[in-house]
């Protein structure tokens, strides 16, 4: 393998650890803000910086609604 390869190999990794973030990021509905989905994004592609729109629709988690005991 080249050091070209193992760069780019390296950088594909980097990549997708900060989308892995984003990914746990958006799950836990941290949206925007220092360490949020938008933040990360930003990191991936700095090109996008003040382009996004983050309009997402708060509802009320299903798993507030669930039985206590389990059933």
């Amino acid at each position: 393998m080249s050091e070209d390869q193992a760069a780019q190999i390296q950088q594909l990794q980097q990549q997708q650890a900060i989308f892995t973030q984003a990914l746990v990021q958006a799950l836990e509905g941290n949206w925007q803000g220092a360490g949020s989905v938008e933040a990360l994004v930003y990191a991936l592609d700095p090109n996008l910086t003040g382009t996004l729109t983050l309009d997402v629709p708060v509802t009320v988690s299903d798993v507030e609604t669930l039985p206590k005991d389990g059933g």
